[in-house]
């Protein structure tokens, strides 16, 4: 039995990818420096969310001192692009790096996305490209073909109306890249970047109704026809590439392998046959484009590796080095695979970096009282928040796995955040989850819970062992599965 539970994971991780610190390994380190205007301690809340090929995506605090000055760094060996996230206002305030960039940006907050970008400016290094970012961003935001461009009823019609709806859409977007690219002198990087981002809600509105929904017509996904094409300059637009590219393995690259192994899927439950070399096979024999070959394995790895399984990448390591051959891709795997091993294998050098990082927090009180209180217990934590459906729709399975391990050394702790106190108290009452532990934590703690914790979105699971070693963590703990029960039983040994 346990070897199908560690098997079909293994495989169904690539069927079933849908994707959502420091950071990206590479050579060279940027600095982001910046100055929020008028800054009263509360008006303002910031995070870099940037992530790079071989790697997760990463959403890091930004600590913003009394005055407003703040300053945060990263590594890349290429130019990549990245956003700071002002979450008052919900402003993404993107911008382009390169390797030893020293940036520099101001603005004032506000309440809302537009007013907000109004005031950002950008100083010193690769200043002149990332003002004009900012500009098409507010031109964009401007014309309403931004994430406002269609109504939710939109998604009532069916695909052949909506996609014709999308359509149209395009067509704005692109006579809007056009007027800016024809007012603007841009060089090569620039261009890449504003189309990218000129047609990135076109792409999402399509993913977003396609997601999931069935009997779609022949031929609905063709948007994702030019991905095949991408070359190493589309890279720089990177935040909006790799959601293509995970669309295209979704829902172009999955349909096939699911046709091509179906035949032989009992043996790959069982174990009889190794779904990796099948995997590589097949991106082999039919994937031309090499760059598109490289970043195709690397987000199939990446997901495992997210859900902490790394045979598969150490099994084939021989034939993966013969075909990743970028180096910021083979470096962040590597890396990504050995954080991904340290974990599984010192569970306790993990949980002591992460006491480590809420020292002197707001938060180190409440998780050192989760750990004292439950001393020689397994724990399982789940993260959740009230206004996080996914989280709402999976506390009927958690009630029923507390249950199962009723009168056994098993705690578990609920940690509510960045949720009100009394639909919280509510939501705790309604799920009759008194046989657990709750935790409602405020907006300061919260983030540097997420921050200590790599929680980059919820809901979020944990297992934490009788030596208070954090030795799982992740959505494939989820609940209802039932690999997460074997787990608990065997940390109960």
């Amino acid at each position: 039995m346990k070897k199908k539970l560690s098997i079909i994971p293994l495989f169904l991780l690539l069927l079933i990818s849908c994707n959502t610190q420091e950071s990206g390994i590479g050579n060279n380190e940027i600095t982001i420096n910046g100055r929020v205007n008028n800054y009263n301690g509360e008006n303002a809340e910031l995070y870099l969310i940037h992530s790079q090929p071989g790697t997760k995506k990463y959403r890091e605090s930004i600590n913003i001192d009394s005055v407003g000055n703040f300053k945060i760094k990263l590594k890349s060996s290429i130019p990549l692009d990245a956003f700071i996230l002002e979450k008052k206002s919900f402003a993404n305030i993107n911008f382009i790096y390169h390797p030893n960039d020293s940036i520099y940006l101001e603005f004032s907050p506000q309440k809302n996305n537009l007013d907000l970008l109004k005031t950002v400016r950008f100083k010193g290094g690769r200043h002149q490209t990332n003002n004009l970012l900012i500009d098409f961003q507010i031109l964009r935001e401007e014309n309403n073909l931004g994430y406002g461009a269609i109504q939710p009823i939109s998604y009532e019609k069916n695909a052949i109306d909506f996609k014709t709806e999308m359509d149209s859409l395009k067509l704005e977007q692109q006579e809007l890249i056009k007027r800016f690219k024809n007012k603007n002198s841009l060089n090569t990087e620039e261009k890449e970047w504003i189309t990218s981002f000129g047609y990135e809600t076109y792409y999402y509105f399509l993913d977003d109704y396609g997601f999931g929904r069935e009997n779609l017509p022949d031929g609905y996904f063709d948007y994702n026809n030019d991905v095949p094409n991408i070359t190493i300059s589309n890279i720089v637009s990177w935040r909006n590439l790799s959601e293509r590219i995970n669309s295209y393995s979704m829902n172009r690259i999955t349909p096939e392998i699911q046709k091509k192994f179906s035949p032989i899927m009992d043996d790959i439950i069982d174990g009889k046959i190794n779904s990796d070399s099948l995997i590589i096979e097949y991106f082999e024999k039919n994937i031309p484009n090499d760059l598109l070959k490289q970043l195709l394995l690397s987000h199939y790895y990446t997901a495992q590796f997210k859900e902490n399984f790394i045979e598969g990448y150490r099994k084939n390591l021989t034939t993966l080095n013969s075909l990743v051959k970028l180096p910021i891709i083979k470096e962040n795997l590597d890396n990504y695979y050995r954080e991904t091993l340290d974990f599984i294998n010192k569970p306790n050098l993990y949980s002591n970096e992460v006491l480590a990082k809420m020292k002197n927090t707001p938060i180190e009180e409440t998780f050192s009282k989760i750990l004292s209180i439950n001393k020689g217990k397994v724990i399982y934590m789940d993260i959740w928040a009230t206004w996080c459906s996914p989280c709402i729709k999976a506390m009927p399975h958690s009630k029923k796995l507390m249950e199962k391990f009723n009168g056994e050394d098993v705690s578990f702790v609920y940690v509510c955040i960045e949720s009100k106190e009394d639909l919280w108290k509510r939501l705790v009452s309604d799920f009759n989850l008194g046989g657990g532990q709750h935790y409602l934590i405020d907006k300061d703690q919260s983030k540097f819970f997420r921050s200590a914790l790599d929680v980059q979105g919820i809901p979020q699971y944990f297992i934490i062992d009788k030596n208070g070693n954090i030795v799982e963590r992740g959505k494939d703990i989820h609940p209802s599965n039932r690999i997460t029960e074997e787990k608990i039983k065997e940390k109960l040994k």
